[in-house]
């Protein structure tokens, strides 16, 4: 298709490749009709985090410094400081994240989703404080524009359920709104671990022209295919995470096309990664929503059935580029060479999908035909998911009760050194609330025998989870002067607590 010689450079002309024929594969029509056709060119330089342009004229791209800061407004977002890249996300490779690396890699991510940029740009819909993610893409770029629109991709949060999302804003778009509904219904109902799934997509006049809007999921500290392993020499990639890659890519263009769709959009460029290896794909529904696409046409399950066709086409060109580690790996004149090295690094079963991929057949192709090709390399993929889950519920347990323990600490820390309560400058001092304040100290002012601090984590969480639970183990508490003796169980002090708090917030008027 057009658009593929497009994104790779060229007709490809019958060469060897091994085993490995190509056809000029150009000459497979996709029936589109030529109002709706849209020029591509995926290749432009992608900045960090999503695949998608932004304003040239607004800030520093997300993110690239510490100069940020929370708002005091609008949203309530927890204070954190940038946390830069954890190392191991540069050496792409097969292996699962170990407990150390996915903490980092969580707390990164964190650190991206909650920093806020002060925006100058309007309000959009429900979405606000918008900031640019990646240059402007032009219609007139040298390098040919992704799509026929000038687009500008922004982050921005929502003031429904408070989440950051992807804006991908296309200028001077006039769109038939009333097919936009029907193709976003489809688009929307696709959720799938290797997909960026799509929320939402409307016309808006707030950028001062006509503009359209297509809402994403943020995929915070994403870079795409082309940062990750074109724009620097990283070697010949391995085997085993090229066929991760393989099995991820298949898995989502197999889901696309069992829901009669097609992708459209199989590119370095638009191809995110997550994480050590988790591949996205992006931006797919945006050719479907530009162009307006009929879905009741007659004539459309043939028009979708070629454009699959293409998908499957630009799977294996996508493949050929990453085993040579290189964009023009494809390209006509470097042909031999690319053959040469898939020859020559990989297994003859790399050689054998690319085949069948790129190879013209008299018969549709279907992705589930990859299958067999992959064989047992599926059982190892799913191994290492599976060890993905174990290390994530392990994390896991040991937060579990981080939650549930400050809960409880908020909840003392509201009833005790409240002299004002009633009027009364002894509040604190009598009754219950004297019986918190000496447990108070019993967890967190305790000392050795010489009079020395003694800091002991797990005697606090043992203290907390006994109170919480209601043990009826006894202890002994003491003032500070060892004036007062109280011996109770932990039952007693939660009985204590419980009854104070209640009567703290009967006065408060939170009810």
């Amino acid at each position: 298709s057009s658009g593929i010689n497009a994104e790779y450079g060229g007709n490809m002309l019958k060469t060897s490749f091994g085993n490995l024929t190509l056809e000029d594969i150009s000459s497979t029509p996709t029936f589109i009709p030529a109002s709706h056709q849209i020029p591509r060119n995926d290749l432009q330089s992608q900045p960090t985090l999503q695949s998608q342009p932004t304003l040239q004229s607004q800030p520093a791209l997300i993110p690239t410094h510490m100069d940020y800061y929370l708002p005091s407004t609008r949203m309530e977002v927890p204070t954190r400081a940038f946390i830069p890249t954890p190392p191991f996300l540069d050496k792409p490779s097969a292996d699962s994240c170990s407990g150390s690396e996915l903490c980092d890699l969580l707390m990164y991510k964190q650190s991206i989703t909650s920093l806020y940029v002060e925006s100058k740009l309007p309000d959009v819909d429900r979405f606000y404080a918008l900031h640019p993610l990646e240059p402007e893409i032009s219609p007139v770029d040298p390098q040919g524009p992704t799509f026929s629109y000038a687009s500008v991709c922004y982050r921005a949060y929502s003031n429904q359920d408070g989440c950051v999302y992807t804006l991908h804003r296309f200028k001077n778009c006039q769109i038939n709104t009333s097919e936009t509904k029907k193709i976003l219904d489809r688009w929307r109902s696709i959720k799938h671990p290797n997909i960026v799934r799509i929320h939402d997509a409307f016309p808006t006049k707030q950028f001062g022209d006509n503009s359209f809007v297509v809402v994403y999921d943020f995929c915070a500290g994403a870079r795409n295919l082309k940062q990750l392993h074109f724009q620097k020499d990283q070697g010949f990639l391995d085997e085993s995470l090229l066929w991760n890659y393989i099995i991820q890519l298949t898995a989502a263009i197999r889901t696309v096309h069992a829901n009669k769709l097609s992708c459209r959009m199989i590119n370095p460029s638009k191809i995110i990664v997550t994480g050590r290896n988790r591949l996205r794909l992006n931006c797919l529904g945006v050719m479907d929503l530009l162009t307006s696409a009929v879905l009741d046409d007659p004539a459309k399950p043939f028009v979708i059935q070629h454009q699959q066709q293409d998908d499957i086409i630009e799977l294996g060109k996508l493949i050929v580029c990453i085993s040579c580690n290189s964009i023009s790996a494809i390209h006509q004149s470097n042909l031999p060479k690319s053959s040469d090295v898939i020859s020559s690094t990989y297994t003859t079963d790399v050689r054998n999908l690319l085949q069948h991929l790129l190879n013209k057949s008299p018969q549709p192709k279907k992705i589930n035909d990859l299958m067999p090709m992959i064989g047992a390399r599926f059982y190892t993929h799913i191994e290492r998911l599976r060890v993905e889950n174990d290390t994530a519920q392990h994390e896991l347990m040991m937060e579990l009760e981080n939650g549930r323990l400050f809960r409880l600490l908020c909840k003392i820390n509201s009833v005790l050194d409240r002299p004002e309560h009633m009027l009364d400058p002894g509040w604190c001092e009598t009754g219950e609330r004297y019986i918190l304040k000496l447990f108070r100290n019993f967890m967190f002012h305790k000392v050795d025998e010489l009079g020395a601090p003694w800091i002991d984590l797990p005697h606090l969480l043992m203290c907390l989870n006994k109170l919480d639970a209601g043990s009826l183990e006894q202890l002994m508490l003491t003032s500070p002067h060892e004036q007062s003796v109280i011996i109770c169980t932990f039952k007693d002090i939660k009985n204590n607590f419980e009854k104070c708090f209640n009567e703290i917030f009967m006065m408060s008027g939170n009810l």
